[in-house]
């Protein structure tokens, strides 16, 4: 418990969850370790220290190696098909290219926002995702179709390829591997872009908020025996403190399809337990805003509003999906907890 802490509920609360699985919401970093030198295999090598600058970094007891910065951040490379038109201001077409080509179509955070569609590098095969959407670029935009029945190309020497869309090989298009930019953290709610607010949107955040933070990094707070708390365990913690002992879901009641025998709906339970075995019951914080997006770049952050506490079981049928709007007014609709 923390002595520090007074906390109050105003009802109630539901929300979603994220993915990945909390063992996988942040990508471990490893420093960058220069090859051995050859000399220190011979029997008169002199061994020295190295250079200050080239020493391992040192990190705190207790925290994940995720939680530091031990190389530079690395861009999410993806692979760019070329649009028709201007979506990125042109709402229908914004909607017409989504529902043909699904979630690799998204608007970006900014500054300056734009709408484009980016594949993973495992969907750009010959014949692979991001092959057969750019064949259909103009069918969907509303022009003449591109010509059918030829498979996409690699520029030798690059990462780039080309896809020919008409009879002569010089009438093609262009697809670039390039840095895919951050997609905007608004949710689409019927056509509103909305923010996340969830229930522990007035708690202090934590000294680091970094795209695809982990809940697992320091929170700032210190339990009642001086020690720090991790960002996961204060939110517990908080959230048993306001339920009387007692972890509960921010969704409970929530339902969704289980395509278990003899039990096709699951409905979320209300008492959770801390690293319980049992899925059902086993506490989780995630993030509404997935740490990760539909292309596997990092995308959500580990701010306290984009926090849920939901079940295992839970988290796993959410966990690569879009948050939809009955997830995402569920999340802004809960109380707050306060301190």
């Amino acid at each position: 418990m923390l002595g520090v802490l007074v906390l109050g509920f105003g009802g109630a609360g539901m929300t979603g969850a994220c993915g990945p699985s909390e063992p996988r919401e942040a990508e471990s970093l490893r420093a960058e370790v220069d090859p051995p030198d050859p000399l220190a295999e011979a029997p008169l090598a002199i061994h020295t220290k190295p250079p200050l600058r080239e020493r391992p970094p040192r990190f705190p007891p207790g925290e994940p190696i995720e939680c530091f910065d031990v190389m530079a951040p690395r861009p999410c490379k993806a692979y760019r098909i070329p649009l028709l038109g201007n979506p990125h201001q042109d709402v229908a077409l914004r909607n017409k290219y989504k529902a043909a080509f699904g979630g690799a179509c998204y608007m970006s955070a900014g500054p300056i926002p734009t709408f484009d569609c980016f594949y993973k590098p495992s969907q750009m095969t010959p014949k692979g995702k991001a092959c057969t959407d750019a064949q259909k670029i103009a069918e969907v935009f509303g022009a003449a179709p591109y010509d059918e029945g030829y498979d996409c190309q690699e520029v030798k020497g690059t990462k780039d390829w080309w896809l020919q869309v008409g009879p002569d090989p010089a009438i093609k298009i262009d697809i670039y591997y390039l840095d895919a930019p951050l997609e905007t953290s608004l949710i689409d709610v019927n056509g509103v872009p909305t923010a996340i607010n969830g229930p522990y949107r007035n708690l202090p955040e934590p000294s680091r908020v970094e795209v695809g933070g982990s809940f697992h990094c320091a929170s700032g707070q210190v339990s009642a025996d001086g020690k720090p708390l991790s960002q996961r365990k204060w939110i517990l913690e908080v959230n048993r403190k306001a339920h009387g002992g007692v972890i509960h879901s921010d969704l409970a009641g929530f339902t969704w399809p289980c395509n278990e025998p003899d039990n096709p709906i699951c409905t979320e339970a209300t008492e959770l337990i801390d690293k319980s075995p049992d899925l059902t019951k086993a506490a989780q914080v995630h993030h509404v805003v997935r740490a990760a997006d539909l292309r596997g770049c990092k995308w959500g952050t580990n701010s306290n509003k984009n926090a849920v506490v939901i079940s295992q079981k839970l988290n796993r049928f959410l966990w690569n999906k879009y948050p939809e709007a009955n997830e995402v007014n569920w999340v802004n609709k809960a109380p707050p907890y306060t301190l």
